[in-house]
């Protein structure tokens, strides 16, 4: 923005904080300002609108409390980033729910290793102790937005293979069916809530202190002795909804 290039009416009824409001809100509606992008500092907002750091704030505080900016400590103040939605009844992953709802999705992979089975793997998967795990962690997006890192296991005795077959933009579930003949027929999720890690506050663009879903999911075929998937997904609270419809 150039300085002053949006004058406010000072002698109009409707207060100044209230014009400065509009004017960015107008700025986030006519893409000036994007999900996730800062906006000006407060010393820049005084300058380009000719008014005072008390009016500013104002302006600021009741955006927040709107839910269009949000502020993160050290770094400035930005657009808030686009709250999701996904059914918890959905038997797809995250990543399709969003495509459903015709949000533009990307995936990245962050880490794919294989490991052996510890006890509490073992118990979740079905497996010996010391079996083959294949170990993959995905950044999903939505519309540009990080919505969600799902960081899956897979016995590679039932999944020989696996690891060569896997791209960033794969579809696990329609691998499984394709390759190795195991459509997903059922699910079990457990929702957990926690602190976002210094990492994960990095990785999301999140504040230290912010609260992360951490949903637990477990997916069977039509044997439900044998799991196909052990994955836990996380996502900040502030960017989803989790919805039961009955």
């Amino acid at each position: 923005m150039s300085e002053k290039s949006n004058p406010l009416a000072k002698n109009a009824a409707v207060p100044l904080y209230e014009q400065l409001k509009f004017a960015l809100k107008e700025m986030i509606a006519t893409c000036a300002l994007g999900p996730g992008d800062a906006i000006p500092t407060e010393s820049e907002l005084c300058k380009q609108y000719d008014v005072s750091r008390i009016t500013v704030r104002r302006a600021i505080t009741e955006l927040e409390a709107e839910g269009i900016l949000e502020k993160r400590h050290g770094k400035g103040t930005f657009v808030t980033l686009p709250k999701m939605e996904t059914s918890l009844l959905h038997l797809g992953g995250f990543s399709e729910s969003f495509a459903f709802r015709r949000y533009h999705v990307e995936k990245t992979i962050l880490e794919m290793n294989e490991e052996e089975a510890d006890e509490d793997l073992s118990d979740q998967l079905a497996i010996d102790i010391g079996a083959r795990l294949m170990h993959i962690s995905r950044l999903i997006s939505a519309d540009s937005t990080p919505i969600t890192i799902e960081s899956s296991y897979f016995s590679l005795d039932m999944f020989p293979g696996l690891m060569c077959e896997i791209h960033d933009d794969t579809s696990l579930y329609n691998l499984l069916q394709t390759k190795y003949g195991r459509k997903v027929e059922h699910a079990k999720r457990v929702i957990n809530c926690r602190v976002a890690t210094p990492r994960e506050c990095e990785i999301f663009r999140c504040n230290s202190g912010d609260i992360m879903f951490e949903v637990e999911k477990t997916v069977y075929g039509e044997d439900r002795s044998a799991p196909l998937q052990y994955s836990k997904l996380l996502t900040p609270s502030a960017r989803m909804n989790l919805v039961i419809e009955i």
